[in-house]
C-alpha cells in the first residue's frame, strides 16, 4: 500500500470500535510515559484515565478472549494446507496462546485499576473537574510532577504494567483483522460510490485516499449496500457539505474473519 495515501477506518460493531479506541489511547499513553518532561506525564496520566472511562462499560477482558479464540478457530486448521506458510501460521498461533495466557492471568478489570492506588483514586477524583489538579488543590500531584524524570517513568510503568495484555491482545486482534483485507481500487464518480455487499457482513472498513484531493469520506452501510462519500475538508471556513465536482480514485478494503 503507497504510503502516500492517507488510511481511514471505520468499524461496524462496538466491539472493534472499543479496540480501537483503546488501542489508540494505549499508545498515547506509552508514548507519553516515555518522555522526560512533566507535561508529557501530565498527558499520560491524562490517558490513563480515559483508558478507564472508555472501559467503565462492557467486559474487555472477556470480548479480548473471545476474540483471540475465533482466531485461534479461523487459523488451527490451515495448519494442514500447502498453500499457508507453516512458520508464520505456528508464530501467529504462539502469539495468540501468549496474549490468552497472558490476559487470563490479570485478575482486575481495567476500569478498576486506579482504585487499587490511592494517589491514583485522589487524581481520578479531581481529573474529571476542569483544572482540578492544580496545586493548591492537590499538592501530591505537584510534588510528583517535580519529582526527578527517572522516578516519574518508574512509577508509570509500575502502574501501566497491568494494562499491557489489554494492549498486546487488541493490537494482534486488529493486526490480523487488518491483514484480513480484501483492498480494490475504485473511483468516486463527482464524490460518491455505492458497492453491493450481496448480503456480506465486514467488521472494518478501510479507505485509502491521497490527502491532495483535500476530502474525506463519510460512509454508511448495511449488509446489502455500502455507501461512500467524500466531502471537502475546510479549516477556517463554515463546512462544505455540498456535492463535489471531481471524481476521486481511492482504495477500499474489507476486513473480516
Amino acid at each position: 500500500m503507497s504510503n502516500d495515501l492517507l488510511r481511514y477506518e471505520f468499524p461496524s460493531t462496538e466491539k472493534t470500535r472499543t479496540f480501537l479506541r483503546l488501542s489508540y489511547l494505549f499508545k498515547q499513553l506509552e508514548w507519553f510515559a516515555e518522555q522526560e518532561f512533566p507535561q508529557d506525564h501530565q498527558a499520560a496520566i491524562r490517558k490513563y484515565f480515559e483508558i478507564q472511562e472508555v472501559t467503565n462499560r462492557g467486559d474487555q477482558k472477556n470480548d479480548i478472549l473471545q476474540e483471540l479464540e475465533r482466531f485461534r478457530v479461523y487459523l488451527s486448521p490451515l495448519a494442514s494446507s500447502p498453500n499457508v506458510d507453516q512458520s508464520s501460521l505456528k508464530n501467529t498461533l504462539n502469539e495468540i496462546q501468549a496474549c490468552r495466557t497472558a490476559l487470563t492471568s490479570v485478575g482486575i478489570r481495567i476500569s478498576h485499576l486506579a482504585t487499587l492506588n490511592e494517589f491514583l483514586k485522589l487524581l481520578a477524583q479531581r481529573s474529571s473537574i476542569p483544572a482540578g489538579t492544580c496545586e493548591f488543590d492537590l499538592p501530591i500531584y505537584h510534588h510528583w510532577l517535580n519529582l526527578p524524570a527517572e522516578r516519574r517513568k518508574a512509577d508509570l510503568q509500575g502502574w501501566i504494567a497491568p494494562l499491557k495484555p489489554y494492549h498486546q491482545g487488541i493490537d494482534l486482534i486488529l493486526k490480523l483483522l487488518r491483514g484480513s483485507a480484501e483492498v480494490t481500487e475504485a473511483i468516486a464518480a463527482k464524490g460518491g460510490y455505492q458497492k453491493d455487499l450481496q448480503g456480506k457482513t465486514f467488521t472494518l472498513l478501510q479507505i485509502y485516499v491521497d490527502p491532495k484531493y483535500e476530502v474525506v469520506p463519510k460512509v454508511s452501510a448495511n449488509r446489502y449496500m455500502l455507501s461512500v462519500r467524500f466531502i471537502p475538508v475546510s479549516f477556517d471556513k463554515p463546512a462544505v457539505t455540498g456535492a463535489i465536482s471531481q471524481d476521486i480514485p481511492f482504495k477500499l478494503g474489507i476486513c473480516n474473519i
